[in-house]
């Protein structure tokens, strides 16, 4: 487009590079907001076609949140990690509680399913591999409870 950002852009180019973003997939408000502010738009501007792409239906932190849970659970990571995400893209707390509790995700289950796939059912050696086991699950996102649940024996 231009060679040198001297200039904002125009509220057209910035349509153009939304629409452009949402078409290849979903984005978060946050996150569009910043991809637009990078390009060269003008706060003003930005929000203008915030607020246009979500009375379109282009953009949706809804329909973003239930696919960066879906995402995140098809992955194995825990609700502590998918909370961080969640936060690291600008959807609030209340959202991100609201889209868990529709798709009913048994935590539990998720941990130990986990668990069994990347252990295979090879019993616990020591302490120290109880250990590194237990390290996995928590960065993996999963709370203390869920991690005892997985760890437990058959």
């Amino acid at each position: 487009m231009r060679s040198e950002q001297t200039e904002p852009l125009t509220a057209a180019e910035l349509k153009k590079i939304a629409i452009d973003l949402l078409s290849r997939r979903d984005h978060s408000r946050q996150e569009l907001a910043q991809k637009l502010k990078q390009k060269g738009g003008l706060d003003d501007d930005i929000q203008q076609l915030l607020d246009w792409c979500c009375a379109e239906n282009y953009q949706s932190d809804e329909r973003y949140a239930a696919l960066l849970v879906r995402s995140k659970i098809n992955k194995g990571y825990g609700p502590l990690y998918l909370s961080q995400a969640a936060r690291e893209q600008g959807i609030n707390k209340e959202l991100l509680t609201r889209t868990i509790e529709t798709l009913e995700i048994d935590w539990f289950e998720l941990a130990l399913a986990q668990y069994q796939k990347k252990y295979q059912g090879k019993p616990v050696e020591d302490f120290q591999d109880k250990q590194k086991r237990m390290g996995y699950l928590q960065r993996r996102g999963f709370n203390g409870a869920q991690i005892q649940y997985a760890l437990k024996p058959d």
